[in-house]
């Protein structure tokens, strides 16, 4: 009687400290694109998704069982993956480098492309990234 007591008693402990192992934490982006998690909310008006673990250890392989595969997203048209770095392609990324730089070197609003299908105006700080970068490959692929 007394060993079905200790059984008893172990089982119910262990419950409650898998479920008191069990939290929330908040999952979102901030305006660059960083993912955080944290355990309070974001800061209001931000996208967020509430994760919920359970506290027990996971594989770091996904399980594919009972999952349909994922679609692989198609190529944007006219692209068949790495572009051949020949003096035609050369070329033309230098003339888009170099129309980059001219649009970012005015004084107007500049849009980018967000990566979800969208696009985002660029403040100041990200225009002059965005031509520190270009001017960067302009000088490595283009200059001779």
């Amino acid at each position: 009687m007394r060993r079905y007591l200790i059984v008893a008693l172990l089982a119910s402990v262990a419950t409650m400290a898998q479920a008191q192992s069990a939290t929330s934490f908040y999952k979102w982006k901030d305006a660059q694109g960083v993912t955080h998690y944290t355990d309070s909310p974001p800061p209001g008006g931000t996208k967020v998704e509430k994760v919920h673990t359970s506290g027990a250890t996971a594989s770091t392989q996904p399980s594919t069982e009972g999952v349909s595969p994922e679609p692989k997203p198609e190529p944007a048209k006219g692209t068949s993956g790495p572009t051949a770095d020949t003096p035609e392609n050369r070329g033309k990324l230098c003339e888009t480098l170099k129309s980059n730089l001219e649009v970012l070197g005015k004084d107007q609003p500049v849009s980018a492309d967000d990566g979800k299908g969208g696009s985002v105006q660029l403040d100041t700080a990200a225009r002059q990234r965005q031509m520190e970068t270009a001017q960067a490959q302009y000088t490595l692929y283009c200059k001779k």
